[in-house]
């Protein structure tokens, strides 16, 4: 009985039994995803790789759009000069920085339909952090609409 007393005060939360409960016995512990356990960083979820893509794409097409349109212009600005004619109107669209300009946007919108479809990707893939993807697609989107708005208000403008 003295026994049991002194067992009793080292663990208060024991019972009458003898059994030592103190320590966890591991080969009766459940644990679904052991490697949960062993790694602490597998909780955490990783970005997207086409997300990222994505997000990558979409920043490059918008500076490529950015440096054709003042590379064309200072071009443009530096040979002509001031606009004052039909013809001359019609040298400025035969003029090669406009046609290396033209073909520019066309890469730039080319890669805004890349990244476009990566960040759908980026979007539709599981267990992923899909941050990059949204911003991707964002910016993708954003500028495939602002070209055709220019296209279209190109076309009702004549």
């Amino acid at each position: 009985m003295d026994n049991q007393n002194n067992q009793n005060n080292h663990h208060p939360y024991q019972s009458g039994s003898t059994k030592d409960y103190s320590e966890p016995n591991h080969d009766n512990l459940f644990t679904p995803y052991p490697s949960d356990l062993e790694d602490p960083s597998m909780g955490r979820l990783k970005h997207s790789g086409p997300g990222i893509a994505s997000f990558v794409i979409g920043l490059v097409s918008i500076i490529g759009y950015m440096l054709t349109l003042v590379i064309a212009t200072m071009a443009i600005n530096s040979t002509i000069g001031v606009v004052t004619t039909p013809i001359q109107v019609e040298e400025i669209a035969l003029h090669p920085a406009v046609v290396l300009a033209s073909l520019a946007v066309l890469v730039c919108l080319i890669l805004n339909l890349a990244g476009l479809i990566l960040g759908v990707i980026g979007l539709i893939l599981k267990n992923r952090k899909k941050v990059f993807a949204i911003i991707g697609t964002i910016l993708s989107g954003v500028m495939i609409l602002a070209f055709a708005g220019l296209i279209i208000a190109g076309i009702y403008m004549m």
